[in-house]
C-alpha cells in the first residue's frame, strides 16, 4: 500500500492524492468536493449512484460533490490512482457556472489524462496551479462532459433536501432518526426509504460520511486523533478509527503521516 497526499492552502485547500493498492474495497461514500481521478494502472469497478462502470488504465472519471459512489479493484495487479480534489466554489469560478455538474462518463481523451497528470509534476510549485486547473476544466467542458441538469434552475427543496442541508451543519450531533423523520413529517421507515432514494445511502451512513470528511480536514490541521473523534461525534478513539478505516481503507494515523501541507 502506498499513499501520498499534498494539500495546498491556495484554492481553498486543493488536494492531490496518489495511491497504490493491491486490494481495496471502499463502500458507498461521498466527498464534499469534486474528484477528478486518473487510473494509471489496474482495473477497478465503480458504482456511481447505482450505475456500474469498469474503469481501465489511462481513463479519467469525475465524481461530483456529495455524489454517492463505491470502488473495488477487480484484478490481481496493483491499482495506481491519481486524484485531484477541488472545492466546488473553485470549480464554479473556473467554469463560469455557479451550479456546474459533470457527467460520470469515463474520459479516454489523452489531452485530459495529461492535464490530470500535470498536477503530479512540480508538486511543490503552487504558482502553476491556476493554469493547470483552468486548462483541465476548460478541456473537460469543451469535450462535452457537463451534465445538462446543472444548467436548469434549482427547484424548491422538499423535506429530504432540507434534512440533508441540516445534517451538513449538525453531523456531530447524536444520530436521532425519530427526530429527523418527525421534522420531515414522515414516519421513521418512510423517512429512511425516501432519504436513501434521494441520496443513495441511509441517513446513518450519510452522517458517518460527513463526519469522516470533516475529520480529514482536522487531521490536516494537526489535531490529536482522540480530540477529532469527539469533535466529529464519535464516542471514542476506537470507534472513530474503525469507521475511518472502513471508509478510507487506511487508519487516521497512516493517513496523517502520508500528507504534506504546502503553505501558501
Amino acid at each position: 500500500m502506498f499513499l501520498k497526499t499534498n494539500r495546498y492552502q491556495l484554492f481553498d485547500n486543493l488536494e492531490i492524492k496518489e495511491s497504490i493498492f493491491q486490494e481495496f474495497e471502499l463502500p458507498n461514500h461521498f466527498h464534499d468536493s469534486f474528484c477528478f481521478g486518473l487510473m494509471s494502472s489496474g482495473i477497478k469497478n465503480s458504482i456511481v449512484e447505482k450505475k456500474s462502470q469498469t474503469v481501465h488504465s489511462n481513463s479519467v472519471s469525475i465524481i461530483n460533490p456529495y455524489q454517492v459512489h463505491s470502488d473495488k479493484n477487480i484484478d490481481t495487479n496493483n491499482c495506481h490512482l491519481k486524484m485531484i480534489y477541488v472545492n466546488k466554489d473553485v470549480v464554479n469560478f473556473f467554469s463560469n457556472n455557479s451550479n456546474i455538474l459533470f457527467t460520470n462518463d469515463l474520459i479516454t481523451n489523452p489531452k485530459i489524462s495529461n492535464a490530470v497528470l500535470s498536477f503530479f509534476n512540480d508538486k511543490e510549485n503552487e504558482n502553476l496551479l491556476q493554469n493547470k486547473l483552468k486548462y483541465l476544466i476548460e478541456n473537460i467542458m469543451s469535450e462535452g462532459f457537463v451534465n445538462d441538469e446543472s444548467i436548469i434552475k434549482n427547484e424548491c427543496k422538499n423535506a429530504i433536501d432540507d434534512c440533508v442541508e441540516n445534517l451538513k451543519l449538525s453531523f456531530s450531533d447524536k444520530i436521532d432518526l425519530n427526530k429527523m423523520s418527525s421534522e420531515s413529517k414522515l414516519n421513521k421507515f418512510q423517512f429512511i426509504r425516501h432519504f436513501k432514494k434521494k441520496t443513495g445511502i441511509t441517513p446513518a451512513s450519510y452522517i458517518l460520511n460527513l463526519r469522516i470528511n470533516y475529520a480529514i480536514n482536522l487531521l490536516m490541521k494537526d489535531f490529536p486523533i482522540g480530540q477529532i473523534a469527539l469533535e466529529v461525534g464519535f464516542y471514542d478513539h476506537s470507534q472513530f478509527c474503525k469507521f475511518f478505516k472502513y471508509y478510507t481503507n487506511i487508519s487516521p494515523t497512516d493517513y496523517k503521516r502520508n500528507c504534506n501541507i504546502v503553505q501558501a
